[in-house]
């Protein structure tokens, strides 16, 4: 009797030991993907012995968890204690916008905002040239003069380099300048022939070192003509208060009455109400002057706006601004950028003129004003500034 192991059990073991082995290279990789072997041994024979294996690995990749940023507890220990708002007389524009502001970044920012009624736009730098206030609103075309130090425009001797813009554009004033239905005149180019021709001019509006007084003799200077020029004439201006002087305009004791702010604004709209009146224009060559030498948007006010609004106004147009003293820290300056921007609609709710304001485009509204280091750092961390 034969003891010679058959092919066919050979085979088998043949295929058994190839199977441990791969069984075994697998088990040792653990980085191995899913990977199938079929073996065929054939031996001596037409038997044919075919084993398939299928190892699937699953690997198990653990997350690293992006870190929580936590926001600071304000307020920041550097931070003054107090902030003084300086704004424009009480219940007018400055005042009623400063005062949801102030609402926030005392509610967001915990720290004390005082709004301190003042009396404009262009008195307001001074404030805080004389350390007297560390925020303000005043309006993007005064930092032209505000470079120059011009004594004309301020009264007296500012420092620019303690003054620094934070955002622009708050809301847009419109530069109107009403006229009686009979003068003789019906844009500033009529206005400067008469002035010139020894004709009296009556002009009439808001007080001395207002944006709009200061806008009057800006637009006079292009002409060449100062106060004194429209006095000789047998004119005068009458600057007295935005109430005082529309009186007089209703009394017809001035030709000319001048004032600023938006659309529809309420002075502008009682004497449109019940006089017949024309809105006077400031011409294109002007306010391509008044855009090269102060920054002054052109613009104009939009047929219909009022019953004598019989077509598009050519005028001025100035971006409000929010301006800070340069003392300020840095990261407290960001912060009051960042809460405005994010209660934008609830500032808006108390102002509505603010509902014109864009983040994204605030830091290109404030004319010749240097802007915070802490102003440039949040517009360029938000991708508006590069």
């Amino acid at each position: 009797m034969s003891l010679r192991p058959s092919t066919t059990l050979i085979a088998i073991l043949v295929v058994l030991i190839i199977v441990a082995g791969v069984g075994g290279y697998l088990a040792g990789s653990s980085a191995a993907p899913t990977k199938t072997v079929t073996t065929t041994v054939t031996a001596g024979t037409p038997t044919t012995v075919t084993q398939t294996i299928t190892t699937t690995v699953t690997k198990t990749v653990t997350a690293t968890p992006t870190p929580t940023v936590t926001p600071p507890s304000f307020p920041l220990p550097h931070w003054p204690q107090k902030l003084r708002f300086v704004t424009g007389v009480f219940g007018g524009a400055f005042y009623s916008l400063a005062v949801p502001m102030a609402d926030v970044i005392r509610r967001e920012l915990k720290i004390e905002v005082e709004v301190i009624p003042g009396p404009g736009a262009v008195a307001s730098p001074l404030y805080i040239s004389k350390d007297q206030a560390e925020l303000a609103m005043t309006y993007d075309y005064l930092g032209a003069p505000a470079r120059e130090n011009d004594v004309s425009i301020f009264g007296e001797p500012l420092n620019f380099s303690k003054i620094t813009a934070v955002a622009g554009g708050l809301y847009v004033t419109y530069y109107y300048f009403v006229a009686q239905k009979d003068f003789p005149a019906n844009d500033f180019n009529d206005i400067a022939k008469m002035i010139k021709d020894g004709k009296p001019v009556r002009f009439g509006g808001d007080a001395p070192g207002s944006s709009e007084e200061m806008m009057l003799r800006y637009v006079l200077k292009y002409y060449g003509l100062t106060y004194d020029d429209v006095r000789r004439a047998g004119g005068t201006v009458y600057a007295v208060g935005d109430d005082p002087a529309a009186q007089a305009f209703r009394e017809r004791k001035i030709d000319v009455f001048y004032q600023a702010g938006g659309i529809p604004l309420r002075t502008i709209a009682d004497i449109d109400a019940t006089m017949e009146v024309k809105f006077i224009a400031i011409p294109k060559e002007v306010l391509e002057w008044l855009a090269k030498s102060l920054g002054v948007i052109s613009g104009a006010i939009p047929k219909g706006s009022y019953r004598n609004a019989v077509s598009d106004v050519p005028t001025a147009l100035g971006s409000t601004i929010l301006i800070a003293s340069r003392e300020l820290p840095e990261d407290l300056v960001y912060y009051i950028l960042e809460v405005i921007a994010r209660n934008k609609d609830y500032i808006a709710a108390a102002y509505k003129a603010f509902s014109y304001y864009d983040p994204a485009t605030a830091w290109q509204k404030v004319g010749l004003w240097e802007l915070h280091p802490g102003a440039i750092k949040w517009f360029k961390e938000r991708g508006y500034m590069r």
